[in-house]
């Protein structure tokens, strides 16, 4: 199929029923691909689920539809943790079967990409992805992922980009996009 450029958006909470019925489908197709049973995300009630699209300086979740389908779908989550406030997970990329080989994961993984690069302190963006899922593996590799190193857990290969700038030195990050500060371990000397 030839591949072509469809509009990436931030979903919002008026999108929750679409994005609940794409992420059944994900889930009901590739289990492994998501940290949930197909139980446990259809007993979310929808005020939960229109919660969970509102974009926060932690997470944003963004979203590409055919007319008023939802066919694709990727969030991107900042580690909300002060000492690893550097570090984003890229998660939930889905692709819907009729719209697979056009495109839209890679559009997906970038728009994920160019919104991680807008946040100064952000110098990773990690994922998960199993380790017999060819086509999202050569996805994230073409996109610059790598390796991250680790040997598969679960089944999972953990990958990782690095961003292609320097992070914000954490003494300049804003404290209000801090969800939480730990300090420092300071061990007196003997």
């Amino acid at each position: 199929m030839p591949s072509f450029h469809r509009l990436v958006r931030p979903l919002t909470a008026d999108d929750a029923p679409a994005y609940r019925a794409l992420r059944l489908a994900g889930i009901a197709e590739l289990p492994a691909a998501f940290c949930t049973t197909h139980a446990l995300e259809s007993s979310v009630p929808m005020a939960q689920m229109r919660q969970r699209l509102l974009p926060t300086s932690n997470q944003i979740i963004f979203g590409i539809f055919d007319d008023a389908q939802l066919i694709a779908m990727a969030g991107l989550r900042r580690e909300a943790i002060a000492v690893v406030h550097d570090k984003a997970s890229l998660w939930g990329v889905y692709v819907a079967p009729q719209a697979r080989g056009q495109g839209l994961g890679r559009q997906l993984v970038q728009a994920a990409i160019d919104h991680a690069c807008a946040i100064p302190e952000l110098a990773t963006v990690r994922l998960a992805v199993a380790q017999d899922n060819q086509a999202a593996l050569t996805l994230y590799l073409a996109c610059g992922f790598a390796l991250d190193g680790a040997a598969p857990q679960d089944g999972m290969l953990h990958l990782q980009l690095r961003l292609p700038r320097p992070a914000m030195p954490a003494a300049k990050v804003p404290q209000s996009s801090v969800f939480l500060k730990i300090k420092p371990l300071r061990i007196p000397a003997k």
